[in-house]
């Protein structure tokens, strides 16, 4: 994927988790709730198929082990492209998923994307890419483009439906073709559709391929062409002032032996009996800011063969993983496919466009790509817990840049690039969670200043903006805030009104020690010096206003807490200092 020059300068001195997406893999479990308080036992799971590395752990180092699994993998591939990588073949979603029984378009994601190009959904109806698309955001349009056939109605064989990480594998048939359909996105953001029409009958079958875009519009040699496409289109709350787009990108569309013919691309095609004909379309999203666009979709599109263009994307896409993460080995192996695929969630939720400006412009983890498709300030954290055991620390820290860029010397903000999704400040521990990663990347004195001064304003930003009456805790009163959208129990107040809160308070403690050993790190006495004395400040104000020290909290004479006392937050309820009721 595309590295943003800024990125790498500030990382020079260098010799990744975990937003959602709403997408299933082929693991489920027989699971009937009989009740609070059943003992279930252990899980059992149902058609989990599981897939051996093919090596030997005993036989390599942990850090040797996914290199080592890449190269046996690749010595099997190049004999016979069908043999599939281990991550392939392990993260395999076959058939209809099984909690989408009537296989809607809005669940049929394509597991394969690119740094920026991705489908929101599918129509598996259709060939091609038909369905919502995206470039790191919205482009309000229905199909990237769409294949049509001349031989008739078009119909899948579902039950042999195979999406890989890499790429899907679809059958259909149409007019007495069955045709086998390899699709992907590349890195950069080339999608590309691989067809081979077979021919069973004892006669020739002729007919007309013609491919369609909305994103097209004139005619260039043998492509179809458009210029200054916006994107992604820029979204925003009724009255916004907002640019119309973040950027701009050239689309080109093409197929091996095709023509342009007004708005289409055009193939005249002979399938003889019993014999096969291949059939390539591809569409490169050529941006200035990712050149490596531009040499994606030249060598797809010369590709002399489609297993030539099959075999370059499966590789590409799986030395990734080789390059990146660690080999994770636990005695469930059905566990350890969740991980794995956990490691494919975190990256199918990196964005790494290179977008001009402070919105998208470093690779970067986005919560929900599906969802809420944005950097949240809330699950940034988290993600980063995943982020930073990658082997490329320009993940983590592209995102811990841009939360701290577009912030503007105040607390973290979620990202502007999307400003109708989760606009509101949010508790999070990034400082803390970044100055971990940091222990383990390095990177020098110039990117530790930049993380060290955006920390210390995120700390202080946080208690002007959740002040209360102690200056030195955070107050709110938003279920959603804590990041647990609106099931905090202890928001459930009667009445309303801020109040002093234990979370927001500890993480803000949290993010002021580490900013604290950021500028110690640094040799920065009087920054290091502020920041712990910030950090003292909450820790005093915490232990003095929301600790109770006994055991009756309520005044009933009835023990509420295990030990001596505990952290409750004091509120007036009728003459004792006592946890209000939950509302009716």
């Amino acid at each position: 994927m595309a590295r943003r020059a800024s990125v790498a300068a500030l990382c020079a001195a260098v010799v990744l988790n975990a937003g959602i997406v709403p997408v299933s893999a082929n693991y489920t479990t027989d699971f009937y709730h009989e009740g609070v308080g059943t003992n279930y036992g252990q899980a059992k799971w149902k058609d989990n198929s599981i897939v051996k590395e093919g090596v030997n752990f005993s036989d390599v180092t942990v850090g040797e082990m996914m290199q080592a699994i890449e190269a046996f993998d690749f010595e099997a591939f190049a004999k016979d492209n069908s043999d599939l990588p281990w991550l392939d073949a392990l993260l395999v979603n076959e058939g209809v998923i099984p909690d989408d029984v009537n296989d809607e378009v809005s669940a049929n994601t394509l597991f394969s994307r690119g740094s920026a190009l991705y489908m929101k959904t599918q129509d598996n109806t259709k060939l091609g890419f038909v369905g919502t698309v995206h470039y790191a955001d919205t482009l309000n349009k229905d199909t990237m483009y769409n294949i049509t056939l001349s031989t008739g109605d078009l119909a899948e064989q579902k039950n042999v439906r195979k999406n890989y990480p890499s790429h899907e594998n679809q059958t259909y048939t149409s007019g007495g073709l069955e045709i086998n359909q390899r699709k992907f996105i590349s890195s950069y953001n080339s999608a590309v559709t691989l067809l081979q029409l077979k021919n069973p009958t004892a006669s020739d079958i002729t007919l007309t391929m013609k491919v369609k875009s909305p994103f097209v519009s004139a005619a260039e040699g043998d492509e179809l062409v458009g210029y200054r496409v916006a994107a992604p289109l820029m979204i925003g709350k009724a009255g916004q002032k907002v640019v119309e787009a973040m950027s701009y990108v050239d689309v080109h569309l093409s197929g091996n032996g095709m023509s342009p013919s007004g708005n289409e691309l055009v193939k005249e095609i002979t399938v003889p009996a019993g014999g096969s004909v291949d059939q390539k379309v591809v569409m490169g999203w050529l941006a200035d800011e990712i050149p490596g666009s531009k040499l994606h979709y030249e060598s797809f599109k010369a590709a002399d063969s489609n297993d030539t263009a099959f075999s370059a994307q499966v590789r590409e896409y799986n030395e990734w993983w080789a390059e990146n993460i660690p080999y994770i080995d636990v005695p469930d192996e059905n566990v350890k496919k969740v991980l794995y695929y956990r490691w494919w969630c975190n990256r199918f939720n990196l964005l790494d466009a290179n977008i001009p400006g402070n919105d998208w412009q470093f690779p970067m983890n986005m919560e929900g790509v599906l969802g809420y498709n944005n950097g949240i300030t809330v699950s940034v954290p988290w993600a980063m817990q995943d982020l930073k055991w990658l082997r490329d620390p320009s993940y983590l820290y592209g995102t811990w840049l841009a939360q701290g860029e577009y912030s503007e010397n105040k607390n973290y903000k979620n990202n502007p690039g999307r400003p109708n999704i989760w606009t509101w400040d949010m508790m999070q521990n990034t400082s803390q969670v970044g100055w971990d990663a940091y222990k383990i990347y390095g990177g020098g004195q110039e990117i530790l200043k930049k993380f060290a001064d955006f920390s210390a304003t995120d700390v202080t930003g946080t208690l002007e903006h959740f002040k209360g009456t102690n200056p030195n805790l955070v107050y709110y009163n938003h279920g959603p805030i804590t990041g647990n959208d609106g099931d905090t129990v202890s928001m459930h107040w009667n009445g309303s009104g801020n109040y002093a809160r234990l979370d927001g308070s500890s993480t803000t403690y949290a993010n002021a020690v580490a900013t604290a050993k950021m500028y110690e790190q640094l040799g920065d006495t009087a920054g290091a010096a502020k920041m712990n004395t910030v950090a003292q400040n909450i820790k005093n104000s915490i232990l003095n206003e929301m600790w109770y020290d006994k055991a009756d909290f309520d005044g009933d004479g009835v023990a509420d807490t295990n030990g001596t006392g505990s952290f409750l937050h004091k509120k007036s309820c009728r003459r004792y200092r006592c946890i209000q009721p939950l509302a009716g």
